[in-house]
């Protein structure tokens, strides 16, 4: 496996997120990726659905950065730390939107071909500390969560 191309396309992948390029961000998955994510009840399957979720994401927000922390290369796997910030301006998964920042960490594990596509993935994050920055998560008020 092409250790270069692997790190210079998810590279690639991270600057299509953060310019808000849902086709972009999924350009390296292969037609039949599986992909989880701990927000959604099942895992996607196919490039399509994947798509579609990551246009969600970027509309909900449209002001999305991405950082990475950290990365680490083995085998053919991937995986990135990172803390996203962004400010809740379209609907998201049927919260309306809340004009409200957000910032949030996870780790995203990705699993490559030995053409260094994207064969499955998934990503770990904070959901619940995400809606409890949007007011909507029970515990937010008690938590001393600032809403």
């Amino acid at each position: 496996m092409n250790r270069r191309l692997v790190l210079d396309r998810a590279e690639e992948t991270v600057a299509a997120w953060n310019r808000g390029d849902a086709q972009g961000a999924v350009a390296y998955a292969v037609e039949d990726i599986i992909w989880r994510d701990v927000a959604l009840p099942m895992p996607l399957h196919g490039r399509g659905a994947l798509a579609e979720v990551v246009q969600g994401y970027m509309s909900a927000f449209p002001d999305l950065r991405v950082e990475v922390t950290s990365q680490t290369f083995a085998g053919s796997r991937l995986v990135h730390e990172w803390t996203a910030t962004a400010t809740h301006r379209g609907e998201l998964m049927g919260i309306a939107p809340t004009g409200r920042a957000t910032r949030i960490f996870g780790a995203t594990v990705i699993t490559f071909d030995e053409d260094a596509r994207i064969i499955e993935g998934a990503m770990y994050w904070n959901a619940l500390a995400m809606l409890a920055q949007l007011g909507h998560a029970p515990f937010a008020e008690s938590a001393g969560v600032a809403t």
